[in-house]
């Protein structure tokens, strides 16, 4: 069953521009054969001409076209259940199909076809091959990259299939759907816009990466985010900037095969939190006074995410009972004697830190770690190296605690902090966290863990955005 569309909200949405509703509908107009986000600039059609949409990708397999005004594949990704946001953002275009995302994720063809019919109005093979016609058609529009690069990064398997599809779907070829017939020179990067669905505080969370950043590996300034890349043998860098005019990040990137472009898109969407509700979060959590006061200040206070799981990881086990300063210090270390150097890139972020296999059996020699933190971190590649799946993939987080707890060294702090900024759970909470104890504190009263559980019910399912706002209330 298709998740419903009021027609009278859409309607006055459309024809007020209401920039919330950004993502969460798309309108379908009959005479042109085109499909608009709400907010485009274009003289709003007649009703009756008027089609809604769930998704850019059900508008596009209905038929219509992307606007060449307001770009309806730019738009920002509305608000979806946990579950859906992370296999859509786990998609191998390579290598998944249905059977694949089933096993992976524990959960039926049945009940993964419901899903998407609910949220997009399309199988999940309908969907995804939608999902590469608009980001191929965004890379053509947006990009100078050869179209065999934009080819194999949105998914398509040949350049032949590339070639029909685009055709049979724009109705143009490749080359006339680009303005320019200029490609990509090896020694330039790409430049990709993406969007967000406001309010984003950008300085609040470039302070917070700033705070944590590996030297060498990351470079974080007041207006910037840099880092290295290194995905199975594929090498480069980018550079994560704030648009001067659009509620939109703009990355410039280089890689060694832009194949892997889709999985850096997801990578950094997920990091900066860019497909995120806030009204719809803030809603909910401003019925506490300490939280109400926190959005008020900061409204666009969102969730810090990270670009690797195993990298967060061994970061998070390091922070364990010390300060941000003094984990961000041994996380270099660490990336300085077992990590690599790529002389390909540049000087600032030449630094990768290092896979699973560099450091099993490590001994930490030298890097200031106690010996009982040396036993976890051991213990914990070991179990990684052998886990990957079932950690990323995990069916809830009750599964995932009871998981990692029985690890020696792993107990329920690291497990939902884990969750919370390594694989981006938004129900995620440390609950016995010194600094949501003390910003939960009321004249000189402590809350005991259980009475903070009990207020936490309330906060479902945003319970890691309630975290961010305790701590941030503290800090400022």
């Amino acid at each position: 069953m298709k998740e419903p569309l009021d027609v009278q909200t859409c309607e006055t949405a459309r024809l007020s521009r209401d920039a919330r509703f950004d993502g969460k509908f798309f309108t379908g107009v009959i005479t042109t054969g085109i499909f608009c986000r709400p907010i485009c600039p274009a003289r709003p059609p007649k009703p009756e001409n008027v089609q809604y949409y769930l998704s850019a990708e059900q508008a596009q397999y209905a038929g219509f076209i992307p606007c060449k005004r307001c770009f309806p594949e730019q738009a920002a990704v509305k608000s979806l259940p946990i579950k859906l946001k992370r296999i859509i953002q786990s998609f191998d275009y390579k290598s998944d199909n249905l059977t694949t995302i089933s096993a992976k994720f524990a959960i039926s063809t049945r009940q993964l076809q419901r899903l998407f019919q609910q949220y997009y109005g399309l199988s999940p093979s309908e969907y995804f091959q939608q999902q590469r016609l608009l980001l191929a058609r965004k890379l053509i529009s947006t990009t100078q990259l050869s179209f065999s690069d934009i080819c194999f990064a949105s998914g398509f398997n040949s350049v032949r299939r590339f070639n029909e599809a685009i055709k049979k779907t724009y109705q143009c070829s490749p080359k006339l759907l680009r303005n320019s017939k200029s490609m990509l020179k090896s020694n330039e990067c790409l430049t990709i816009s993406l969007p967000y669905r406001p309010p984003f505080d950008w300085p609040l969370m470039l302070s917070f990466f700033q705070n944590r950043q590996i030297t060498g590996l990351e470079q974080v300034t007041d207006n910037s985010y840099q880092r290295s890349i290194s995905i199975d043998n594929c090498t480069g860098w980018l550079v994560i900037t704030h648009h001067p005019k659009k509620p939109a990040l703009t990355m410039k990137i280089m890689l060694s095969d832009y194949s892997y472009l889709n999985n850096v898109i997801n990578r950094i969407r997920r990091m900066f939190d860019l497909d995120a509700d806030m009204d719809l979060i803030h809603r909910q959590l401003s019925q506490h006074p300490i939280l109400e006061k926190t959005i008020i200040q900061y409204r666009g206070l969102r969730l810090p995410g990270c670009w690797d799981i195993f990298e967060f990881s061994i970061r998070a086990i390091l922070g364990q009972q010390i300060s941000v300063k003094g984990a961000t210090t041994l996380a270099k270390r660490i990336t300085e004697k077992y990590g690599q150097q790529l002389p390909e890139l540049p000087k600032e972020t030449a630094l990768v830190f290092p896979a699973v296999e560099a450091l099993l059996g490590v001994d930490y020699e030298g890097v200031g770690l106690t010996n009982t933190r040396i036993a976890t971190l051991q213990r914990w590649v070991e179990f990684f190296k052998v886990h990957q799946d079932s950690i990323e993939n995990y069916s809830s987080l009750e599964q995932l605690e009871k998981q990692l707890c029985e690890i020696k060294g792993i107990g329920p702090w690291t497990v939902n902090y884990l969750a919370m900024r390594g694989l981006s759970d938004p129900d995620a909470f440390p609950s016995a966290d010194l600094g949501i104890i003390k910003a939960l504190t009321v004249d000189e009263q402590k809350p005991t863990n259980k009475e903070i559980l009990q207020l936490a019910e309330n906060w479902r399912p945003w319970r890691a955005y309630a975290c961010i706002y305790l701590w941030h209330s503290l800090a400022h």
